[in-house]
């Protein structure tokens, strides 16, 4: 096993809540939106219901599988030769969340702070920050977001609060939007935003009491949800639908409109910071995690030499797509709507397999036991 340090509860919540929540910056509102229209902020909601049955059946699994199980230990321990390829689908499907956050995160910032900088000269700084990050490892990352939290939950409400002057109840109507069925098959897509439940998985190990880890499990999803829903409500209340889908950056667009009074008004500039540093949090997560989860499927006894080739790898995939619409379209045809299998359904269907390996040691313990 590499050895990656030890977390506190309160470290690791805030961890894997910030790299799940980085993505409500930037275009995934817009597509909530895209989905249920005026009910887009029931997705979430949705989405938080089939995550609380997922953690309430997988929790118990990892908690109780011994001191120093976790998702990776697991797979080892009964995948065998498949161990390999399942790590490597996993890995390969961060890869490309990776870039493609990279990608929409630098064109957001081109199109609306630095409209005449080439891509590459904000990419590069961005790029080598992530690298520092993840070469430091978790523990380091999980101390700056717990220093990170409060401060975004604070900016969050604020941008929120202060937009209430904008907000049009009658644009939440019709109720259910697009239709109950496109609700449900949002929420359905929409757990791949709950990259909390399998960074969870993956360091459960870490963690100082094991014992937390179903509280932290519940905890992160609800927090997920709550933001994403808060959001996309305000989103759709200060827009409307129609306007949101013409939005692809609803922090910032609410920053913008952001007026009282003469002295406070486009206040962008100050949440411009917590957004930089949301997706600095999340693609130095991600890359932290793809290089521990390749390291791992290999044996390689650390993942640190892998940290740099892999961020090379994602600057060099960001630039494949023509245009920020073309990287939109790939990211939807690809990310939103089949992630969840990767992110959700194939460990889910990695655990039914632990437990099952696990009930049928625990019947062969027992019997030797007894005849012992």
């Amino acid at each position: 096993m590499i050895k990656t340090g030890h977390l506190g509860r309160i470290e690791l919540l805030s961890l894997i809540f910030i790299a799940s929540i980085a993505d409500a910056a930037l275009i995934y509102p817009q597509q909530l939106v895209h989905y249920g229209s005026s009910a887009g902020w029931m997705i979430p909601l949705i989405s938080m219901l089939i995550s609380f049955g997922i953690w309430a059946w997988v929790g118990p699994v990892l908690v109780k599988a011994g001191p120093k199980a976790d998702f990776v230990s697991l797979a080892r321990r009964f995948l065998g030769p498949f161990c390999l390829p399942i790590l490597l689908i996993i890995s390969i499907y961060l890869l490309l969340d990776m870039t493609a956050l990279v990608r929409g995160f630098v064109e957001a910032v081109i199109s609306t702070v630095l409209p005449r900088s080439p891509i590459s000269f904000v990419t590069i700084p961005f790029m080598l920050m992530v690298l520092q990050f993840a070469y430091t490892g978790v523990e380091g990352l999980s101390r700056v977001a717990w220093l990170m939290t409060p401060l975004t939950m604070i900016s969050f409400l604020a941008l929120l609060v202060l937009n209430t002057n904008w907000w049009t109840v009658e644009y939440l109507f019709p109720f259910f939007g697009n239709g109950i069925w496109m609700l449900l098959k949002g929420g359905g897509m929409f757990t791949c935003v709950f990259t909390n439940l399998f960074l969870l998985m993956v360091l459960l190990s870490r963690l100082r009491d094991r014992k937390d880890a179903i509280r932290i499990g519940y905890w992160s999803i609800l927090l997920v949800a709550l933001v994403y829903t808060v959001i996309t409500l305000v989103f759709i209340m200060a827009f409307s639908p129609d306007g949101a889908l013409r939005s692809p950056y609803p922090m910032y667009q609410l920053g913008r409109l952001i007026y009282i009074g003469r002295f406070i008004q486009r206040l962008e500039a100050l949440f411009v910071f917590v957004w930089v540093t949301l997706a600095l949090m999340k693609a130095s997560v991600l890359l932290w995690a793809i290089s521990y989860l390749i390291a791992s499927a290999f044996r390689m006894p650390v993942n640190r030499p892998l940290v740099f080739p892999l961020g090379v790898i994602v600057y060099s995939l960001m630039f494949l797509p023509a245009s920020f619409v073309e990287m939109l379209e790939l990211n939807n045809l690809y990310i939103v709507q089949w992630g969840f299998l990767f992110i959700i359904v194939l460990p889910l269907l990695t655990m039914i397999f632990f437990r099952i390996r696990l009930k049928k040691e625990a019947r062969a313990d027992a019997e030797v036991e007894k005849t012992a």
